[in-house]
């Protein structure tokens, strides 16, 4: 594996001008195994979402851009992003004090040898276009500068829509040999985003079926506003000694906000509609980290100190809401609803500063394993000013741990076992809950895992793990609508992935998880709560296969099959989701227009039109993604 920040990364960047080039880009091609890879506009794997072992990484402050801590407030733009990888059990071995689930990296692009102009136009989802423009150059051997454009008119399965423009720019300076700087600057602005509603039945029973691409919320409810990310790294390997450190700024606004629900709807579809609406929504946090590192050797093992200060701080602004009861309608029924006058209150204040000390250990012997260990101390401190409130003040200083073992009996096989201690943001309470939006506390949280790896002859890779996650778990309580700490939620499971090249020509990329989430508690205990989380599936299998076509030079077919299991849908356990499998099919063509690269694409996803439904916490149901195809041309000058 390569470490991230050493000399050895930039020389296979320096040597590859085709990084710079958006038409090879190809996620199945690209990924090391079926867990979580997205290159461009797409992704492959099973926890690709950053839902990893059904857990938020970025909650869990596993979010790094090129290796380093990073604290995500606002989502980065895609056209200042190459991709993304998730990490987890060994292929996280190079990343320094993880927390439980697995870590998600992101890499920002990199202008390459040559200067080019890359352009993409695609027709998006149910003909929503976009245009990406992508100028990577080369201003010396040492400089190098992307510059990024990206205009979407997004379409949504609800009939919604919305715009959005994205800029930004990536910048890249190697002053001397094994040492690199790295500044970015990336935001998008959104508006007349039309918010499609929520749903949540009177009983154990899904909602009645509804039209896709059918609109029936309110025109005047809509979001606008924006994400925003700048930061800058600095990595040096000097001699035995390694320099990483980052520092990030990241926000996501809300200037207009609004959320609609139609709450007790019976099995006709009749229920309330109810809007939430606000203004000045806000959340913003400052993060960063600095790691220094000696390597040094002892005879054949390779010994490798660290130390690591890490630091966030985070402001956000809630509240204040307007909340309109629109009286009785149905579900899937364009009723237009005049605007109500609208008086927002005060804003909650929310406030967490976190740092974090760390020293660890890593220690390799070729051809007989690998051990990590680290040991950090965290602060957390948080504060939240209600309106008409005194302000409410929460600490905790845990120590987190975390120790790693690989052991590598043959050139082929490896074995590894983990244990890891996280302390993890748990968000805000759902919008229909008696506390609606109120910040939760920071969770201790639990990660033990075991597993293994092993390369098959002719280049397969087979990497699985059995894994147990346990933390605090929240749902709306039935005595009195507060979303809190009801029980301990456990993740016990079992993950796959089979990768590689099994036939000349045929890239494969499969993963699969098989989980069993329990909750334990006073309120399960009391009957209050079902055993099983909400939105929890017990088996999930993402297979991804592409084929370059023999005879046909620069042609490709692709395929992807994704099953999932039954969903719990209630918090009692009454309810569950169907299972359900869709396929995608698509197709690429690498040619030249003239002298210019380019590649054609054509996708159908949900190809048979799959009809189902996706939970939320609290039990709010929205409808899945429907067939839609999609085609673009993506240019290289």
């Amino acid at each position: 594996m390569i470490r991230r920040g050493g000399s050895a990364l930039l020389a296979l960047v320096l040597a590859d001008p085709a990084i710079a080039q958006r038409v090879d880009e190809n996620a199945v091609r690209e990924a090391e195994d079926g867990f979580g890879k997205s290159v461009g506009s797409e992704s492959v794997g099973i926890y690709a979402s950053g839902e990893v072992r059904g857990f938020s990484a970025n909650d869990a402050g596993n979010a790094r851009i090129e290796g380093l801590y990073f604290d995500r407030a606002g989502v980065i733009t895609d056209v200042v992003v190459r991709g993304t990888t998730v990490r987890l059990g060994l292929t996280a071995f190079g990343y320094p004090f993880p927390a439980p689930t697995g870590i998600v990296d992101t890499d920002l692009r990199r202008a390459g040898v040559d200067p080019v102009l890359s352009l993409r136009l695609s027709s998006g989802e149910y003909l929503g276009a976009d245009f990406v423009a992508d100028a990577a150059i080369p201003i010396s051997d040492s400089f190098g500068i992307n510059l990024d454009l990206g205009l979407y008119d997004d379409e949504y399965v609800s009939g919604a829509s919305a715009w959005f423009v994205s800029y930004g720019s990536v910048a890249r300076w190697r002053p001397a040999d094994g040492v690199e700087l790295t500044g970015f600057f990336g935001r998008y602005d959104f508006g007349d985003e039309e918010q499609s509603p929520t749903l949540y039945t009177d009983g154990s029973f899904l909602p009645a079926k509804v039209e896709r691409r059918l609109f029936y919320g309110q025109d005047w409810a809509e979001w606008s506003g924006h994400s925003q990310n700048y930061g800058g790294i600095a990595k040096a390997s000097l001699g035995g000694w390694n320099l990483a450190a980052g520092l990030f700024n990241s926000r996501f606004t809300r200037d207009d906000y609004a959320s609609l629900y139609f709450d007790g709807i019976d099995r006709e579809g009749l229920g309330r509609l109810v809007v939430v609406s606000g203004e000045d929504q806000r959340a913003a946090s400052t993060s960063g980290e600095v790691r220094v590192s000696r390597v040094f050797a002892a005879g054949a093992t390779r010994h490798r100190l660290l130390v690591s200060a890490r630091g966030r701080r985070k402001q956000s602004d809630y509240g204040g809401y307007h909340v309109a009861d629109l009286g009785p309608a149905t579900i899937g029924v364009p009723v237009p609803r005049p605007e109500p006058d609208r008086l927002y209150g005060a804003l909650t204040k929310d406030r967490v500063r976190q740092t974090s000390l760390a020293i660890g250990y890593e220690m390799r012997w070729p051809g007989v394993g690998e051990l990590n260990l680290g040991l950090t101390r965290t602060d957390y401190r948080k504060t939240i000013a209600q309106p008409g409130r005194a302000a409410e003040r929460r600490r905790d200083k845990p120590w987190l741990w975390n120790v790693a073992l690989a052991i590598t009996p043959t050139d082929r096989l490896t074995f590894y076992g983990a244990v890891t201690r996280g302390l993890e943001e748990s968000g805000t309470a759902p919008g229909n809950a008696a506390n609606r939006n109120e910040a939760l506390p920071a969770l201790r949280t639990k990660q033990k895992e075991i597993g293994l790896r092993y390369a098959f002859p002719g280049g397969i890779r087979l990497v699985s793990a059995l894994f147990d996650i346990r933390k605090p778990y929240f749902e709306i309580d039935s005595r009195d609508g507060v979303y809190r700490i009801l029980g301990t939620v456990i993740h016990r499971g079992a993950e796959f992935s089979l990768s590689g090249e099994p036939l000349p020509g045929l890239d494969l990329v499969a993963g699969a998880v098989l989980l069993r989430p329990r909750v334990t508690g006073q309120a399960v205990d009391e009957e209050r709560l079902g055993s099983k989380p909400i939105g929890r599936t017990g088996l999930l299998v993402d297979l991804n296969a592409d084929y370059r076509l023999p005879g046909l030079a620069g042609a490709s077919v692709d395929l992807r099959f994704l099953h999932e299991g039954k969903r719990i849908a209630r918090a009692d356990n009454s309810l569950d989701i169907p299972a359900r499998t869709t396929i995608d099919i698509g197709a690429r063509y690498r040619t030249a227009l003239g002298r210019i690269p380019a590649t054609f694409r054509l996708q159908i996803r949900n190809i048979a039109n799959i009809y189902g439904w996706r939970v939320f916490g609290g039990g709010g149901f929205a409808p899945m993604q429907g067939r839609r195809v999609l085609a673009s041309l993506t240019a290289d000058f």
